[in-house]
């Protein structure tokens, strides 16, 4: 299950004044079951608009290697609901599996059960992708250091709350909430796998007096609390890691630092769960279309590549490619490529974190980091000992002791945003109708793509809950507003609000945004409006806006009397736009 279908694009078209050829290339990464269906020989509906029309695949290595992966590795698609945009992570996408099985095949078998209409989806046709994965890691080494010697794990660092919030007292000097574990996945916990998590579930039977189901297991939260229930059993049986072997194949060469991180944190049953996430795989490919009126005669390739098959950064595969003699190749054997007809062209395997993903766990450990390193410095200087840790939702359930004077200094999760597997090419030029031409190459600073209808998901607002000290989504707005000639103003009515408020970007698109209020509306009807006094240029609708790209947020700021907000409705009025960066004017030819 997967959610990254968009791409990093490039386009570049050519126009000769002389031989006058006229065609252009596109690159575009796509994930998710866009990729899938690719690969599949068919297209998502998503992909129709920018794949669609004639078009060939290059079964290339890096074509064949992605292939193996969705074959061998590839995680079902199957029930009544489609979650996150059409690759499942993420996004506010959601309709009914069976819907969009028949937008993409209307012969589509569908049979209603008690969870709804099940559409009968084959794998062999594209239901099936290579996602991220959460496997559990068997280190029983540091639960024994937490539970028996009272000690943070060897090699592990500390960071004294979570992604969601910092770390919290319970009793000054006496209780505190559990810290998040944190170091880098290697080799070794991958080497003896089975014996390891056998070991692992072992002890934590052993400490639940043999425990032989997930009730009796579960008991042993007043015992040992070695590990998360959900470690050990689902439903009564063994869980089965599907992401091992997929791990174990695309880390056979060697698994790079930071590539994943095994987290520490309490579980669900009370018990402490050691857990990996690993990634998903996208396909980035150059689409060379014939966008002229006429035929043209495409020969040979001129192509630098790599075979190595290693999990690596970015820099190492350019090193890679820069490193090989380049060498000709005829990817198009019938040679003209007519009007409208394009040549897709596997360049490369990435391996990303899901964005949002991303974006989420390192903003709330950089958000988080001061607030708990605060915590764990007065903790220090309490001068109580030992210091009892104990579960963030059930703060009377006693996890572990550890000294105040061995709490170590904290440490923000370092996370790699993208690796890179497995075979790789790099276009440097392309012979068409007689006539070499350089081959632009991929620029993932120019713009992105991302699947979606070509309307964006727009801003979204979030509110500041001061019980967790979180920030939390509301909903978006300006949905559909995807142009200058589209701005309008919308009411948002709030679910929270206690006076902080923040617009965030979280998609690959330009808002821009003129003007916001916010609305108290009291029990009888009667409204008083606050326009923003900052950011200044949200104060009044005067064509003055500000910009917010991916990933950008800002906190608006309004002149409230204290608790003035309290029993009232909080609604949010806002005039803008947006630009995604999906839309097609952004890929017309260049004369």
């Amino acid at each position: 299950m997967v959610k990254n279908v968009g791409g990093d694009v490039t386009v570049v078209c050519y126009k000769d004044s002389n031989q006058k050829p006229k065609f252009r290339v596109v690159y575009y990464r796509l994930g998710g079951i866009g990729q899938s269906f690719l690969i599949n020989g068919k297209l998502s509906p998503e992909w129709e608009k920018y794949l669609g029309g004639q078009q060939a695949i290059v079964n290339n290595p890096i074509h064949k290697e992605i292939r193996t992966l969705t074959d061998r590795f590839g995680q079902e698609i199957w029930g009544s609901d489609l979650w996150g945009k059409v690759g499942f992570e993420g996004g506010d996408f959601g309709m009914s599996l069976a819907d969009y099985a028949r937008q993409v095949d209307v012969g589509v078998t569908v049979s209603q059960g008690e969870a709804g209409a099940i559409p009968e989806l084959r794998q062999g046709d594209g239901w099936n992708v290579f996602g991220q994965g959460l496997l559990f890691i068997p280190d029983l080494d540091a639960a024994e250091s937490l539970f028996i010697r009272g000690a943070i794990p060897a090699g592990y660092a500390a960071f004294w709350g979570s992604s969601s919030e910092s770390m919290r007292w319970v009793e000054q000097g006496q209780r505190m909430t559990a810290p998040t574990l944190w170091r880098s996945l290697n080799s070794a916990d991958l080497e003896n796998y089975e014996a390891r998590y056998d070991a692992y579930l072992g002890r934590a039977l052993n400490i639940s007096n043999d425990a032989k189901d997930m009730s009796s297991l579960r008991q042993r939260s007043d015992r040992g609390k070695f590990a998360n229930a959900g470690a050990g059993f689902d439903h009564g049986r063994r869980i089965e890691h599907r992401t091992l072997e997929a791990l174990r194949y695309v880390a056979r060469n060697g698994l790079p630092e930071n590539y994943a991180l095994v987290t520490g944190e309490p579980g669900v049953h009370y018990g402490w769960s050691f857990t990996a996430h690993t990634r998903s795989a996208d396909l980035l490919v150059a689409v060379l279309e014939n966008v002229g009126d006429q035929p043209i005669d495409v020969g040979a390739f001129t192509i630098a590549e790599t075979g190595e098959m290693t999990l690596r950064r970015h820099a190492e595969t350019q090193t890679l490619l820069e490193a090989a003699t380049p060498v000709e190749k005829r990817l198009w054997p019938p040679g003209v490529l007519a009007s409208g007809e394009k040549l897709i062209i596997p360049v490369r395997i990435e391996m990303p974190l899901i964005p949002e993903y991303f974006d989420w766990i390192a903003s709330g450990y950089r958000d988080n980091f001061a607030d708990g390193e605060a915590i764990r410095n007065e903790a220090v200087s309490s001068g109580q000992t030992p210091i009892m840790f104990v579960h963030p939702s059930e703060t009377g359930n006693a996890l572990f002791a550890l000294n105040a004077e061995d709490l170590p200094t904290g440490r923000i999760p370092n996370l790699v945003e993208r690796f890179e597997y497995g075979p790789a090419w790099a276009i440097r030029g392309l012979e068409i109708d007689g006539k070499t031409y350089d081959f632009r190459q991929h620029d993932p600073n120019n713009f992105i793509l991302f699947a979606g209808g070509g309307i964006g998901s727009c801003p979204y607002i979030y509110t500041y809950h001061s019980d967790g000290e979180i920030w939390v989504e509301e909903n978006h707005f300006l949905f559909g507003a995807t142009s200058p000639g589209k701005k309008r103003t919308e009411e948002l009515e709030l679910r929270h609000f206690e006076g902080r408020l923040e617009i965030r970007e979280k998609e690959h698109e330009l808002a821009h945004l003129d003007q916001i209020t916010l609305i108290l509306r009291d029990d009888k009807g009667g409204e008083t409006a606050y326009p923003a006094v900052w950011p200044d240029v949200l104060a009044e609708m005067d064509g003055q806006e500000l910009i917010l790209g991916y990933g950008e947020r800002t906190e608006v700021h309004f002149d409230l009397p204290d608790g003035v907000w309290e029993g009232k409705t909080a609604l949010v009025s806002a005039t803008g736009y947006y630009v995604p960066f999906s839309d097609p004017a952004l890929f017309a030819s260049i004369d």
